[in-house]
C-alpha cells in the first residue's frame, strides 16, 4: 500500500494493519477511497482479522469480562440513558442489557503495537486510538446517535444489523455522542447555532453484520443497531485531535513565554475601578495577540514525536534536561562519553555510552554548562571549525539520550511585546492615582 508501512504479524508478513481488518483489495480501497470522509463496510471470514482479535481473550463476553478490570457502561434501547459501574458485564449481559467495555487494549497481547501500525497506516498522531467491545442480547441494541471520533466496529460473533446516515447539520463534530433524547455537553453549543442536529426525516442505509465483517463510520455519522441474534464485537475509537486542540497547544506554549499572559486574572471580580483596569490589560493583550499567532507556522503543528517531526535541522531548538548529566574524558585521541539522566520514575539511569571524536571536546564542554534553550544554529556558529555533520550526529545522540529536550514550541525573543507589563491605555490614571494596578 503506497505510503502504509507494513504490520507484520507472525506468518501474514505482507498485510498491513487495515488489510487485516478489511482483506487486501478492501484495504487498498478504504485507503484511498474512503477514509476520513465517508462509510465503509468488508466482509469475510474471522481468519481475515490480526491475531489480537482472533486470541482467546475475545473468545466470548465471559472470557473478556474475567480479563477486563475498567468500568462497564449498560444500557437498554430506545432508552439513551447508560450507568457506568464496576461490574461483571457478563451479568449484566445476561439481565437484558448491553454492555460496552470502555478500554481492552491492557487485556488483549499486542493491542499496543497493532493499534500503533494502525495510526501510522491512517496517519493520525500516535495514541489517539482504542478498542472498546460490545454486546447486546437479541433484540436490544444502540439508539439513534452520532459520535465525536472516527470508529472501526468489527463483528467477532453473532449478527446484528447498523442503520447508518450522514450528519449534515455539523462537519466534523468534537466532543461527546449526541442524539435524541440526549443532552448535550457545552461543547455542542457553540457548534449548533443553527439548531441541533436531528434524525428525522433521513434516509439510513442498513448494514448486515456478521462475524468477520467490520464497519468504518467517521465521526458525526448517525447511526444505531440492533442485534439479530446475542452479538460481541469489538469497537475501534479514533479520535485524532483536531487542528484547533494542536494550535491551543502551541498557543499555549507561546504565551507561557510571556510574563503578562502568565500574571492572574487580578481585579476582574471587583466592581469598581479595578475592574476596568484589568480589562484595559487584557484589551492590552488581545491588540498584541496576532502578532503572537504569526509566529506560529504549519510545521509547528507536527510533533517531534512523528516522522520527520523530531528531525533536527539548523532552525531546531533544544534545552538541557534538569538532572541529566553528561560526562566526557579524553583517551588517545577519542572522548569517551557517558550520559546519565532520569526516568519517569525518577531513577537515574546510564542512557549513553559511547566514544566520539575528540574535536568536540570545546562543543561539549560548552553543552555540559549551558542551562538555557539553544538553536542548532547557535552551536554551529559558536564552532564553525567543527564539522556540521559531526554537530548534528552528537546533538541527535544527546536528544536520543535524554540529555537535551528538543522543543516543539516557537521561541519568543525579547523586544518590545515582553518589556511592559501595564497597557498603555491606564498609565494616565495611574499617574493621576485614580486607579491602582492590582
Amino acid at each position: 500500500m503506497p505510503g502504509f508501512e507494513p504490520y507484520m504479524p507472525v506468518g501474514r508478513a505482507h498485510e498491513t494493519a487495515l488489510s487485516c481488518l478489511f482483506g487486501q483489495s478492501a484495504g487498498r480501497t478504504f485507503a484511498e477511497e474512503y477514509w476520513p470522509n465517508r462509510c465503509f463496510s468488508a466482509h469475510g471470514a474471522l481468519a481475515r482479522l490480526p491475531e489480537i482479535l482472533r486470541g482467546p481473550e475475545l473468545g466470548s463476553l465471559d472470557a473478556l469480562a474475567r480479563r477486563y478490570s475498567g468500568p462497564v457502561a449498560f444500557g437498554r434501547a430506545p432508552d439513551t440513558r447508560t450507568i457506568s459501574a464496576n461490574a461483571h458485564a457478563g451479568n449484566l449481559f445476561k439481565l437484558g442489557f448491553t454492555v460496552y467495555l470502555y478500554d481492552i487494549a491492557a487485556a488483549l497481547p499486542g493491542a499496543a503495537a497493532w493499534l500503533a501500525a494502525l495510526e501510522r497506516e491512517l496517519g493520525v498522531v500516535p495514541g489517539c486510538t482504542k478498542i472498546g467491545a460490545f454486546a447486546s442480547p437479541r433484540g436490544d441494541g444502540l439508539p439513534c446517535h452520532f459520535d465525536g471520533e472516527d470508529v472501526i466496529s468489527v463483528q467477532l460473533s453473532g449478527c446484528k444489523t447498523f442503520e447508518v446516515a450522514r450528519m449534515e447539520e455539523i462537519p466534523h463534530p468534537v466532543g461527546r455522542q449526541f442524539g435524541p433524547g440526549m443532552l448535550p455537553s457545552d461543547e455542542l453549543y457553540p457548534q449548533a447555532g443553527g439548531g441541533f442536529p436531528s434524525p428525522d426525516g433521513l434516509t439510513f442505509q442498513r448494514i448486515g453484520m456478521e462475524p468477520g465483517s467490520a464497519l468504518f463510520m467517521p465521526r458525526g455519522t448517525w447511526h444505531r443497531s440492533r442485534a439479530d441474534t446475542d452479538s460481541f464485537s469489538i469497537s475501534i475509537g479514533i479520535r485524532a485531535p483536531p487542528a484547533m486542540d494542536v494550535l491551543l497547544r502551541q498557543l499555549h506554549s507561546v504565551l507561557l513565554q510571556d510574563p503578562r499572559w502568565r500574571r492572574p486574572l487580578y481585579g476582574v471580580a471587583h466592581a469598581d475601578a479595578r475592574r476596568e483596569v484589568a480589562l484595559q490589560r487584557l484589551d492590552h493583550l488581545l491588540e498584541a495577540l496576532p502578532g503572537m499567532l504569526a509566529r506560529l507556522s504549519a510545521a509547528d503543528f507536527v510533533p517531534p514525536s512523528l516522522p520527520g517531526g523530531g528531525t533536527l535541522s539548523e532552525s531546531s531548538r533544544l534545552q538541557r534536561v534538569p538532572m541529566s548529566v553528561v560526562r566526557f574524558t579524553r583517551e588517545e585521541r577519542r572522548l569517551r562519553l557517558t550520559v546519565t539522566a532520569w526516568d519517569h520514575d525518577w531513577i537515574e539511569r546510564v542512557t549513553l555510552r559511547t566514544e566520539v571524536p575528540e574535536h568536540l571536546e570545546s562543543a561539549l564542554g560548552w553543552l555540559a554548562a549551558e542551562d538555557s534553550a539553544f538553536g542548532v544554529s547557535d552551536l554551529t556558529r559558536l564552532f564553525p571549525s567543527v564539522p556540521r555533520d559531526d554537530l548534528s550526529q552528537l546533538l541527535e545522540l544527546l536528544r536520543k539520550s535524554g540529555y537535551l529536550r528538543q522543543l516543539w514550541f516557537p521561541v519568543l525573543t525579547g523586544g518590545p511585546a515582553l518589556q511592559s507589563d501595564t497597557p498603555a491605555r491606564s498609565r494616565p490614571d495611574r499617574e493621576r492615582g485614580s486607579a491602582p494596578v492590582v
